[in-house]
């Protein structure tokens, strides 16, 4: 046989033998590889990471057992973007770590603290931050991501890890760096583009915010807490139109989501609707979803519509869901009915108030004089301006009540009274404008114009007003004739 042609053979005996030896090596490599990698991930230890209250605005995102699970699995490797291991301390992991994190975490810790020692690889310090983090030690898991970020910037699970771990703490405005970078280094998907969204949010960078949604809702199309954060991130920016849009899609999908409707709501609110957020808020009546504070918007809403009779079962269907426990939420409209001149309207909702928890403080005083200017209203003046004379008896300084006492003796002939509660108010700054024209009023009825000149000159020095300034003209007209 010829020299040269056994040598060829050789030469590709050889060859063949070194490519079967690297495809062994290789395979030996991804199989310790993902030994380690399966074998990290917890078996019996607790399934929870970090979790949230229920009523957290991340619960459902952070809750998820889908997002928990990808948590639990960033226990083990991902060789295309790690630090690697030296022979050494992928023994110490594989013999000494593993086990005890398939046990329970918390017991890795001495062993990956004595792992910690200068140049060894940033996987221990990574896997150290994320025992502390699924044990909600924030602290020390952000101390430990730094620190492996510190060894291997390009540390993907590590900057992604140290983003939800200031996430989970509330230190929005910090998370922003590592979510980012976890987006450049190729760690981008629905939950941490979400997550960006939602921080941007917080902070009021609307535009961000939108951008990032948007991201998030490519990965996580049926998301609804993608959607709604770019619901939101809309109506921040002043897209309200877009927002309509996207709560009108949302709301054919989910017509059982109270949520929604009062979300839409505000928007048509903003978007000054009110009619379309009346739609929306009966919706939520007719569903027995609305709140009490919902109920009062409501019949604010209809107020303005001039719909007493309906504002009024909306205020008076505000106070049942309270179950009496809020004196304020029927004290407000009340004021309101009363001030348009539906006293008794406004007298219906003190009955129903009268009912429940009884108001105290500076509430009970207000209850008192409406309670008074209903009475009044009602033909019942003795009573009315008894419990005046009881205001201005506890509250010497109630500006409001003196006033409403000098009114009723102004009217009931009896001006030296009358003159006697105007004086008082007269001495109070945020009143003295009202009383002294209150007060020259009755002396212009008893024809003493000099006086009621002086009285409106001070009103108007105080606090000038058109309808005063045509008032005093006149009064002056009268008291020059009267002279001549």
């Amino acid at each position: 046989m010829h020299p040269k042609f056994i040598r060829a053979v050789f030469l590709a005996l050889m060859l063949s033998l070194a490519g079967l030896e690297a495809e062994a090596q290789s395979a030996r490599a991804r199989k310790d590889k993902s030994d380690v990698s399966t074998s990290a991930i917890p078996a019996t230890a607790p399934v929870s990471f970090a979790p949230v209250a229920p009523d957290h605005p991340l619960a459902s995102l952070w809750n998820d057992p889908e997002f928990t699970r990808r948590l639990l699995g960033s226990y083990g490797f991902l060789s295309e973007a790690e630090p690697r291991l030296s022979a050494e301390e992928q023994a110490v992991y594989r013999d000494r770590i593993v086990p005890l994190l398939r046990e329970d975490p918390r017991k890795a810790i001495p062993e990956l603290e004595s792992a910690l020692k200068p140049g060894a690889s940033a996987v221990f310090d990574y896997t150290l931050g994320t025992i502390y983090f699924q044990s909600e030690d924030f602290t020390n898991a952000v101390k430990h991501y730094e620190q492996a970020l510190a060894k291997f910037p390009d540390y993907r699970r590590a900057q992604r890890n140290l983003g939800l771990a200031l996430v989970r703490d509330g230190k929005y405005e910090a998370a922003v760096k590592p979510l980012t970078r976890t987006v450049a280094l190729g760690g981008g998907d629905g939950r941490i583009f979400g997550l960006l969204g939602f921080v941007h949010l917080s902070a009021s960078r609307f535009v961000s915010a939108e951008s990032a949604y948007k991201q998030a809702a490519v990965f996580e199309p049926e998301n609804l807490e993608f959607k709604l954060g770019l619901v939101k991130a809309c109506v921040g920016t002043g897209n309200l139109d877009a927002a309509i849009a996207m709560l009108d899609e949302l709301l054919q999908q989910n017509p059982e989501k109270e949520n929604l409707w009062a979300l839409q709501a505000n928007v048509f609110l903003q978007k000054e609707k009110p009619l379309k957020a009346i739609v929306n808020l009966e919706i939520l009546r007719k569903m027995d979803k609305a709140t009490a504070a919902q109920l009062s918007l409501l019949g604010d809403l209809y107020l303005t519509q001039d719909s007493r009779d309906l504002a009024l079962a909306s205020y008076l269907a505000a106070l049942d869901k309270d179950g009496g426990k809020n004196p304020a939420r029927g004290l407000r409209p009340a004021e309101i009915l009363a001030s348009r001149g539906a006293v008794a309207e406004a007298g219906q909702l003190l009955e129903k108030m009268r009912a429940g928890e009884k108001p105290a403080g500076e509430e009970e005083l207000r209850f008192l004089k409406l309670d008074a200017r209903v009475a009044m209203a009602a033909g019942d003046a003795e009573r009315g301006i008894r419990i005046l004379e009881e205001v201005v008896e506890r509250s010497p300084l109630d500006g409001e009540a003196l006033l409403l006492a000098g009114d009723h003796y102004a009217r009931n002939g009896q001006p030296e009274k009358a003159e006697f509660r105007y004086d008082a108010a007269g001495k109070l700054e945020k009143f003295a404008p009202d009383a002294l024209l209150k007060h020259a009023q009755l002396k212009v009825q008893q024809q003493k114009y000099p006086q009621a000149v002086e009285l409106l000159r001070r009103a108007q020095k105080l606090k000038p007003r058109d309808t005063v300034a045509r008032y005093l003209e006149r009064v002056e007209q009268v008291a020059a004739r009267a002279r001549s």
